[in-house]
């Protein structure tokens, strides 16, 4: 089922044998504004955050409330025009729901629609509440969640630590953090599914480098050694196996991650990184790029009980490895789509080991546009309205890894047979 209501949400639920998801993504009904204080010597309006965030947060918890998924959401991701006013949400949240969302991620991003926040959130509910089980780790920044006997670990809102300084060095503390909450919640660092980076001045230089290059190097030094789901493969896989993920840019200087990763000792479970067959793997682009390729699948499929779950990592307008449609916002978005749709086809599935599922672009049940330009949103939201239809799909302003590249669009799919 699929819902858009008149006060800024739009969300899907879907069943997955055992449990039932929901997947919400909502703005501001309206961009309220207030008079400035005129003690700084203006009276000009500005945007009423607390307000918008109150009402943000009413219209998505009255949804929940009625579906069933009050005491179910897995991940929050905040977007915020003004990363300043993060402990602002987080007090409101707090003091409206306390205890409702564990897992909460603040992400320096301004909605494309110009209002000043945006979230997105997926949830999880059992047919009967044993279905279900939870365990915060951390609150506000990790638990675990087992339904069908696989646990799900979910963590976000992961910062640097003070001292280290440049792209490099703060991405690799960030990963180092990740790690070590992953261990304190019995899983490790090969069971990661999915990741979310979210590096402030993606493109810009750093040094001799670049920013996003010095992620990817950060990534790839943390990755060394380390055999991602070898215990959930395939018999026949034998490509390279990393976690989906995407690497976008944010307006703070800094980076912030999140993630999800499986474990289980079911025989029957299968994780498998999915590759494009109309793309380059992005582990195998030319020095050109960057000199430590990025390290990430360009999804990651998990199946078991009838059903397939797909994280789709950040997808551009590429084919091979070249970027496809210059300056052309419609053309890039189709063929960011065309990608999308080639990679989780049912065909390109079974090449992966994953059989007997159908599935589309009308399988995607969440869907987040980043836009690089303001003043191409509409027309990338024309887009994308057109092909996929009244799914949730989040907006936001961001750098994409090359300079040419004007959208990128990630999702998760959910198919069942």
């Amino acid at each position: 089922m699929r819902t858009t209501n008149d006060q800024g949400v739009s969300y899907s639920t879907v069943s997955m044998g055992a449990v039932r998801f929901l997947f919400l993504s909502a703005v501001p009904a309206e961009q309220t504004l207030c008079h400035g204080d005129d003690t700084q010597g203006h009276g000009l309006e500005v945007a009423d955050y607390p307000a918008q965030i109150r009402s943000l947060i009413k219209e998505t918890f009255s949804v929940l409330t009625a579906e069933g998924f009050t005491d179910g959401v897995l991940m929050l991701n905040v977007f915020l025009a003004d990363i300043g006013k993060r402990e602002l949400f987080r007090q409101l949240l707090v003091e409206s729901h306390p205890g409702k969302f564990h897992v909460a991620t603040y992400i320096p991003q301004s909605p494309a629609d110009g209002s000043v926040v945006a979230l997105e959130l997926f949830a999880v509910a059992g047919n009967k509440r044993s279905d279900v089980l939870f365990e915060t780790i951390l609150p506000g920044r990790a638990q675990i969640v087992q339904w069908s006997d696989v646990r799900w670990f979910f963590g976000g809102n992961f910062l640097p630590s003070e001292l280290p300084i440049g792209a490099f060095a703060r991405s690799l503390s960030v990963f180092q953090k990740m790690g070590d909450l992953l261990k304190t919640g019995g899983f490790s660092v090969d069971q990661l599914v999915r990741t979310w980076i979210f590096q402030g001045h993606l493109v810009l230089p750093e040094g001799d480098s670049q920013r996003y290059k010095e992620l990817n190097r950060a990534r790839t030094d943390f990755f060394y050694g380390k055999d991602f789901l070898k215990p959930y493969l395939p018999p026949e896989y034998t490509g390279a196996v990393y976690p989906a993920s995407t690497g976008i840019g944010a307006d703070d200087v800094d980076v912030v991650m999140s993630c999800c990763a499986i474990s289980t000792k079911r025989k029957d479970v299968v994780a498998v990184p999915l590759e494009n067959p109309q793309q380059t793997s992005a582990f195998d682009y030319g020095a050109v790029y960057s000199p430590q390729s990025p390290k990430f699948a360009r999804a990651a499929a998990v199946a078991f009980d009838d059903s397939c779950l797909i994280f789709v990592s950040g997808t551009a307008s590429i084919t091979n490895s070249e970027s496809r449609f210059i300056e052309d916002p419609e053309g890039q978005t189709n063929l960011t789509l065309d990608n999308i749709a080639a990679l989780i086809d049912g065909k390109n599935l079974e090449r992966h080991g994953i059989r007997g599922f159908a599935c589309g672009l009308n399988n995607l049940e969440s869907v987040r546009v980043y836009v690089k330009r303001p003043t191409e949103f509409e027309r990338i939201r024309n887009v994308c309205r057109e092909r996929l239809g009244d799914i949730p799909i989040l907006y936001t302003i961001a750098d994409v890894c090359r300079p040419e590249l004007l959208v990128e669009i990630e999702g998760i799919a959910v198919s069942t047979k």
